[in-house]
C-alpha cells in the first residue's frame, strides 16, 4: 500500500506544478485524502534518492514537452525557411553570384535586398547557393541563417501585413514577401520589360494630360459662344466695338475675344491671320470664321453668330452663307 501512496503522490506533486520532493507526511496526507482515509501521523520508511529521481525525471519530461510546443506562427515560419537563409546585400540594393567559388569568376546573376536562398553546399569562405533560377557561390559572411533568419522574416512579414494575424496567411502569401534571385538573362529582360513599361505609362499620362489639356479649351471656346450669344439682337454699328450699343462684324469678335483676355486686331482681314489654322472638318465652336469682307464666331450646327448689318443686327447665319477663306482657332 505504502509503494502506491507515494506513486500517487509523487504524480499529484508533478500535476500540481511541484518541483522538489515532497516531504513523507505530504505525501501520507495525499494519499489519506483520495482514499478518504484518516491521516497518519507517523513517520513513513521511503527510499528517498528514488523519489527525487522520480519526481526529476517527471518534471524532466514535462518541461521538455514544453520546449517543444511550438506557435502556429513558428511553425509555419520554419516550414517556409526550411533550408533557406538570407543574402545580405550593400547600399547598391543587389549581390552578385559568382560562377565559382572566387570573385575573379564570371557572374551568375544577382540576388537582392531580402533575397531568400538556399544552401546547396557550405565552406568557410564561399557558400553554394541557388535563389530562383540563380545558382552560384556567395562569400558565407554575406549570408544570415538560423535564428537571425527568422527574426528578419518576422520583420519583413510585420512590414508587408501590419495588421494581419501572420498566421492566418497562406504559405504562398508568406512567401511573396520575400524576393528571388535573378539570371543576367531574367534581369536584362526584367529591365527592359520595366523600360517599356515605363514608357508606356509615360505615353498614357501625357495622352491623358492632352485630353485634359484639349477638354478645358473646348469648355473656354464653348464658354466664347455661350457669352457672344448674350447680345443676339443687339444693333449693328459700323466702325463699332461696342457689343451693347453697336458693334461691326470684327469689332464683335474683338469685343467678345477681349472678355476672356485675348487682343485681336481690329478689321477682319487681320484676322485671318490669328491662331492658327483649321479645316472646316475640324471646326468648333469658338473657332473664327473669315470670309471676304467679313468675319464671324462658330457656334456649333453649321452656325456662325456675328454682327450681320444694319437690317439684322447681331445674330445667327449658316457658316456657309459666303465662301470660307480661312478658320482660326485661339484656344
Amino acid at each position: 500500500m505504502n509503494s502506491k501512496f507515494i506513486k500517487k503522490g509523487i504524480v499529484a506533486a508533478a500535476l500540481t506544478g511541484m518541483v522538489l520532493a515532497p516531504t513523507a507526511q505530504a505525501i501520507v496526507a495525499e494519499a489519506a485524502s483520495i482514499l478518504g482515509m484518516p491521516q497518519q501521523n507517523k513517520e513513513v520508511s521511503f527510499d528517498q534518492n528514488a523519489l527525487i529521481n522520480a519526481v526529476a525525471e517527471i518534471n524532466n519530461t514535462n518541461l521538455n514537452a514544453a520546449i517543444k510546443i511550438e506557435s502556429t506562427e513558428e511553425i509555419r515560419l520554419n516550414k517556409v525557411l526550411t533550408d533557406k537563409i538570407f543574402a545580405v546585400v550593400g547600399e547598391e540594393g543587389y549581390l552578385y553570384v559568382n560562377t565559382e567559388a572566387n570573385e575573379d569568376s564570371a557572374f551568375a546573376g544577382k540576388v537582392y535586398e531580402n533575397s531568400v536562398v538556399k544552401v546547396v553546399e557550405k565552406a568557410e569562405k564561399w557558400t553554394k547557393i541557388s535563389s530562383g533560377n540563380v545558382i552560384g557561390y556567395i562569400k558565407t559572411k554575406n549570408l544570415i541563417s538560423g535564428k537571425a533568419a527568422e527574426i528578419k522574416a518576422k520583420e519583413l512579414l510585420m512590414v508587408q501585413y501590419p495588421d494581419v494575424d501572420i498566421t492566418t496567411l497562406e504559405e504562398e502569401t508568406i512567401k511573396k514577401c520575400f524576393s528571388l534571385g535573378e539570371t543576367l538573362e531574367e534581369e536584362t529582360a526584367r529591365l527592359v520589360a520595366e523600360e517599356a513599361a515605363r514608357f508606356a505609362a509615360e505615353q498614357e499620362r501625357l495622352a491623358a494630360e492632352a485630353a485634359a489639356a484639349e477638354a478645358a479649351r473646348v469648355g473656354q471656346r464653348q464658354a466664347v459662344v455661350d457669352f457672344a450669344k448674350q447680345f443676339i439682337g443687339n444693333p449693328y454699328v459700323w466702325g463699332g466695338t461696342s457689343l451693347t450699343r453697336g458693334t461691326d462684324c470684327s469689332g464683335f469678335v474683338k469685343s467678345v475675344y477681349a472678355h476672356f483676355g485675348v487682343s485681336l486686331p481690329r478689321t477682319s482681314y487681320s484676322m485671318r491671320s490669328v491662331g492658327y489654322e483649321v479645316s472646316y472638318d475640324e471646326i468648333q465652336p469658338g473657332d473664327i470664321v473669315c470670309y471676304s469682307g467679313h468675319v464671324g464666331i462658330y457656334a456649333g450646327n453649321g452656325q456662325i453668330v456675328n454682327a450681320i448689318d444694319e437690317s439684322h443686327g447681331i445674330g445667327m447665319s449658316s457658316a456657309k452663307y459666303s465662301s470660307i477663306i480661312t478658320i482660326r482657332r485661339i484656344f
